[in-house]
């Protein structure tokens, strides 16, 4: 049997865990969306929105940190949502005296 027929195999120890094509942060939001979707009563809506802001998502973090999502919530969303860290600064804070 080849690759093909076993499904996804990964190269090393380090590779990220995928759900079906998607890495598993790209799946969160397609999942998201479409249980948003089945919610509302539009699941070929959601299933289509889905999967278009996981391609996007795919595209945006291309060539990116693998913890790409972590850090863009960590500079874009209020501090308050997470837990501090002790060793960096708030992200608010631009520039420092001293």
């Amino acid at each position: 049997m080849n690759s093909e027929e076993t499904g996804y195999i990964p190269k090393s120890l380090d590779a990220l865990e995928r759900f079906l094509w998607w890495e598993m942060d790209q799946a969160i939001i397609a999942i998201m969306l479409v249980g948003m979707g089945v919610i509302s009563g539009a699941m070929l809506i959601g299933l289509v929105a889905g999967a278009v802001a996981a391609w996007q998502y795919g595209r945006l973090k291309a060539g990116r940190h693998p913890k790409f999502a972590v850090h863009a919530m960590y500079w874009w969303l209020p501090s308050g949502l997470f837990i501090k860290p002790r060793t960096t600064p708030p992200s608010n804070v631009r520039y420092f005296l001293g």
